[in-house]
């Protein structure tokens, strides 16, 4: 059987994969997919390769074998979660117990309804349409969990928390933060299951103790991972789908 076409397609955390591929590709070493970013314009400047309307075209000539991997979105944890809100606050998920002192508790549930929305409205139209465009499988890759490390954050935060005045308010508890990835993670899995869409948490190897980024595979910003975190991600996907191809 011949081995799957793997296309691969996000937003700003598919950059750590690039770079991986790059570093592969000058050690002459097989690379089992094409990874393709969004092409955009930000802040006048012009990023990424593909538009979502040519990655559906390119995931349309896929077969049944064939997978489409998508790390579309990934970050509404974050601008949720990193700067401290003036009014300290925390969530508790449905399997958790006791809470943060001093902090008011948001009811979980209206949370969760909130930033439901706030993903089936964006991200989701997004998996739905490249489920219903291609025959091949369709995997979704969960975002990197944050960065424990708040001075990190604070010192190499990027030019949107700026605006939002982090150098002011803070960095939020690290706690805050799992728990808000936690919740998107627990959320796109139930929309995923919706859509037909398998589901690969993040590498296990990149994380601590506690299912935070490991500082080794910080990028120099609040919220993504580096080219390291990278190769994990290529040796996830040829270990479940058996692709090694350069």
């Amino acid at each position: 059987m011949a081995e799957p076409r793997i296309l691969l397609f996000g937003d700003s955390h598919t950059y750590a994969v690039q770079r991986a591929i790059e570093r592969r590709s000058a050690k002459g070493l097989a690379v089992p997919l094409t990874a393709h970013r969004l092409l955009k314009t930000k802040n006048d400047v012009v990023m990424g390769d593909t538009t979502f309307e040519e990655y559906l075209a390119l995931t349309g000539k896929l077969d049944e074998q064939d997978v489409a991997v998508s790390m579309i979105g990934g970050n509404q944890h974050a601008v949720f979660s990193t700067i401290q809100h003036p009014q300290k606050f925390t969530f508790l998920m449905p399997s958790d117990t006791g809470a943060t002192e001093g902090a008011e508790i948001i009811p979980y549930r209206a949370l969760a309804q909130h930033f439901d929305a706030g993903i089936r409205g964006r991200d989701g139209q997004s998996l739905a349409a490249l489920r219903k465009a291609t025959r091949a499988r369709v995997v979704h890759l969960q975002p990197p969990p944050p960065k424990r490390d708040n001075a990190h954050i604070l010192k190499h935060h990027e030019s949107k928390f700026a605006q939002d005045n982090i150098a002011d308010l803070g960095v939020s508890a690290p706690e805050l933060r799992m728990a808000f990835w936690r919740l998107q993670a627990r959320l796109l899995e139930e929309l995923c299951a919706e859509l037909n869409i398998a589901v690969l948490p993040p590498p296990p190897a990149a994380l601590d103790a506690d299912g935070f980024l490991a500082p080794e595979f910080y990028a120099s910003d609040a919220t993504h991972a580096n080219p390291s975190y990278g190769e994990l991600v290529l040796q996830q996907i040829e270990e479940n789908f058996g692709a090694r191809r350069s």
